[in-house]
């Protein structure tokens, strides 16, 4: 995995994001702060500990052929839902070099775990990450 956690603050908010898969797919109701998550990661790639993240949404121009050239990357796809085709689904799942940070419903077509499915949480100023589903 590229990172284990991410932690960072951006007034108010403090964030403290743990990964426990190398996909993650980030859920939760609209409005709960997903795409700010996005944009506060647009400046925290620019230093030096988090350069690895890469980020994509619908504005990402050639977004299928760039991503087929990431690698050792923590690539962060906000709308997944928009944006992932079959051959994007394929390269997620066998590109083992990455690490996925994925805002998206529909999760058809990636090999996923338990530990994958995350719901984003805030509570008193401080964001996490928590499991979304129970332990078989």
């Amino acid at each position: 995995m590229i990172y284990s956690s991410i932690n960072f603050q951006a007034a108010p908010f403090s964030y403290s994001l743990e990964f426990a898969d190398r996909i993650t797919l980030v859920r939760g109701d609209s409005a709960t702060g997903k795409t700010y998550l996005y944009q506060m990661l647009e400046d925290l790639r620019l230093t030096e500990e988090y350069h690895a993240i890469k980020l994509y949404n619908y504005k990402s121009e050639d977004f299928h052929e760039n991503l087929l050239k990431c690698r050792d990357r923590f690539i962060v796809i906000d709308n997944g839902d928009l944006l992932l085709n079959n051959e994007d689904r394929r390269f997620i799942n066998f590109e083992s070099s990455n690490q996925y940070m994925l805002f998206l419903r529909n999760c058809d077509g990636l090999n996923l775990s338990a530990d994958s499915f995350m719901l984003l949480r805030e509570e008193k100023y401080m964001v996490t990450l928590e499991r979304e589903l129970a332990a078989v």
